[in-house]
């Protein structure tokens, strides 16, 4: 993990009160995002970056965190535990639970149909249509790519 910014901090909050919520990366997420959004609407600096639109899955994904924890789930828990062991006055822990209760008690198609509500996401679907080509198979993309590139 290359630096301990301000996530890593909730994130350590999280792993102190339900730490089985981190396997969730989907709704870590959502965790994060409101978190972040909560924050702004109080006034208090919020950090976005990182976080990708994802029209496929209908939700907002911090798809750097999710790789980082698949690929090393102990050492991100070990870094998220020890930045908020450290300076656990960062976490503004009233935010945390609000962000937390609404993540945990509703479903995820409940908070992907939530998160379309907000402009920015009307915003972005207008002029971020997705690729047609996603929704081609393998091997259908691959003939496509055969056919101009051929010689």
């Amino acid at each position: 993990m290359a630096e301990i910014n301000q996530r890593m901090h909730v994130i350590g909050w999280l792993a102190t009160e339900d730490p089985e919520m981190l396997a969730m990366t989907d709704r870590i997420s959502f965790f994060t995002f409101f978190y972040e959004l909560l924050r702004k609407d109080t006034g208090l600096s919020a950090d976005f970056s990182g976080f990708t639109i994802e029209t496929l899955l209908g939700q907002p994904q911090l798809l750097s965190f999710r790789d980082q924890y698949r690929a090393e789930p102990d050492a991100v828990l070990k870094t998220a535990l020890a930045a908020y062991q450290v300076e656990p006055d960062k976490v503004d822990k009233g935010l945390a639970t609000m962000a937390y209760v609404l993540v945990k008690n509703n479903s995820l198609i409940f908070l992907q149909d939530f998160i379309r509500q907000f402009d920015f996401w009307r915003t972005w679907e207008k002029y971020h249509r997705p690729s047609p080509i996603r929704s081609l198979s393998q091997h259908d993309q691959q003939l496509i790519s055969a056919h101009f590139n051929r010689n």
